[in-house]
């Protein structure tokens, strides 16, 4: 079966400029990096309060992770009460739990109270398995969900294949982010004191206590500044170290015949995502999976006809429709980080590691973040919010960074001792030395470039699947042509024979 010749999300295949990027100097109050799930919910929140709000995006409004995920909106998520209470205990999945039903609620509230047009629709959440081992791991979650008070019940899949246990959660929900991330946008735009600037990458943020938010065509001054990127582009907190860059994929299929309508996940390996999605006047289903560290599963491609096959022997599917792939970071000890990111820097606020669960997550994230910038009372995320500070530690997670670190140690010094590795079949994506600097091999859709990450000097590799250049120490991504995808590098790679980019 043939796949679409490029990675497009289904929720927003062409990136569309709706506001101007910053041009010169501005003060403000608080200044949000990233037009994603939790920087707009931060920054509707506090511009709906009167709070002067400056939102800068380095490409376009939902351009990144929380326009490439399955957007399930569920306060279900795999095995993860199980996994949270054997490392942080029965009070810290409560706390989660509430966090994730407080982000459902208050998305469908905005929803139904805004008329946002997003394709809402009310689906259980379901997580199954296909094994005994698998059935074991279910029936401990049901367990684990229920004490963190969830209303889960234990019932048949209803998939076509052979399962062996499943745990359910009624009225979760599911959506088209794009429009609905839009619509958050419009309304920091129409607050008389919020502003959205796009095509505005932050490159650094100086200063501790007052910062200068620097992009290449202007500077914000703001007391706060809340860095709502995938991963903290700013280095305090040092939160590259404290979790693992994950990459998914997707693909979307036009199918002859039923198809469930619930958001299935698998509790067994490899990992399969299921959900619909209305395109046009037909329903496509989208199976998700096929994950990996980011920047160390080559040959990416791969990947997606392993989702595609999958699903062509379970259900009726009759061809493609569009593929991407979803990038996103696994804490240490498996609880966001929200909040202030260094006791050094008390108005610098962030909020990363949602585990592939932006949704419910990343708006959480986004109201805890508001409340505490808050000077009126109309947000409030109750107790749960202390439960995610950034400066926390637990022995689990301590040892589970150290790891973390072992493995960068010994992916840096390997890939720079030898960084060579053979072009895929339409020539892109080999590299050699340039003097000491691994370099890509030119081909006809990709120019050479310096594959070095400009983070912190990880030899990148090419993911043939996307066309990018991807980080294998800390997740950073970069198109064919060395401009910054995803952070938390904010400098391109340089081209081979040229300068520095800026």
């Amino acid at each position: 079966m043939d796949l679409p010749d490029t990675s497009s999300s289904l929720w927003q295949p062409e990136a569309t400029t709706r506001y101007a990027p910053l041009d010169g100097d501005l003060d403000a109050d608080v200044v949000v990096v990233g037009a994603g799930i939790t920087g707009l919910t931060t920054a509707v929140a506090l511009a709906e309060e009167g709070r002067d709000v400056v939102v800068l995006e380095g490409r376009v409004v939902g351009a990144g992770t929380s326009t490439r995920t399955t957007a399930k909106v569920s306060a279900l998520q795999g095995l993860r009460y199980r996994t949270i209470i054997r490392i942080h205990g029965p009070a810290a999945a409560r706390g989660y739990a509430a966090a994730q039903l407080e982000g459902l609620t208050w998305m469908a509230s905005q929803v139904a109270n805004h008329g946002i047009d997003c394709s809402w629709e009310a689906r259980p959440a379901v997580t199954y398995a296909t094994s005994d081992q698998g059935r074991r791991h279910v029936e401990e979650e049901a367990v684990a969900a229920t004490d963190a008070g969830l209303d889960v019940e234990l019932a048949d899949a209803d998939l076509p294949f052979p399962t062996t246990a499943a745990v359910w959660l009624q009225d979760q929900a599911q959506l088209n982010p794009a429009p609905y991330l839009a619509a958050l946008a419009d309304r920091v735009d129409a607050a008389p004191t919020g502003r959205i600037h796009e095509s505005s990458r932050v490159r650094t943020i100086r200063g501790h206590r007052g910062f200068d938010v620097v992009t290449d065509s202007g500077t914000v001054r703001a007391r706060h500044v809340v860095v709502a990127t995938l991963l903290p582009i700013v280095d305090r907190g040092l939160f590259f170290a404290r979790a693992e860059p994950k990459s998914s994929y997707l693909v979307a299929l036009r199918t002859d015949g039923v198809v469930p309508r619930a958001m299935y996940l698998s509790a067994d390996s490899p990992t399969r995502s299921t959900r619909t999605a209305p395109d046009g006047d037909s329903t496509v289903l989208l199976v998700g999976g096929a994950g990996h560290d980011t920047g160390r599963g080559r040959p990416t491609g791969e990947r997606y006809r392993e989702l595609t096959s999958w699903a062509a022997q379970h259900f009726p599917v009759r061809d493609v429709v569009a593929r991407w792939s979803a990038h996103d970071y696994v804490p240490a000890d498996h609880l966001p980080f929200v909040g202030q990111a260094s006791p050094l820097s008390p108005g610098l606020l962030v909020a990363t590691g949602f585990e592939k669960w932006g949704m419910t997550m990343g708006t959480a994230a986004g109201l805890a973040l508001a409340e505490r910038l808050s000077t009126a009372s109309s947000v409030r995320t109750g107790e749960w919010a202390d439960l995610f500070a950034p400066g926390r530690a637990s022995l689990r997670g301590l040892a589970n960074a150290a790891r973390i670190n072992a493995d960068v140690a010994v992916r840096l010094a390997s890939d720079w001792l030898d960084p060579a590795s053979d072009p895929g079949p339409d020539g892109a994506g080999g590299r050699h030395r340039e003097g000491l600097r691994p370099v890509s091999e030119p081909a006809a859709a990709a120019p050479a470039v310096s594959v070095v990450c400009t983070h912190l000097g990880g030899v990148c590799e090419w993911n043939d699947g996307d066309r990018t250049w991807d980080c294998p120490l800390h997740g950073s991504r970069f198109e064919a042509d060395g401009d910054v995808l995803t952070g938390p590098a904010t400098r391109p790679l340089r081209r081979s024979s040229g300068p520095e980019g800026s």
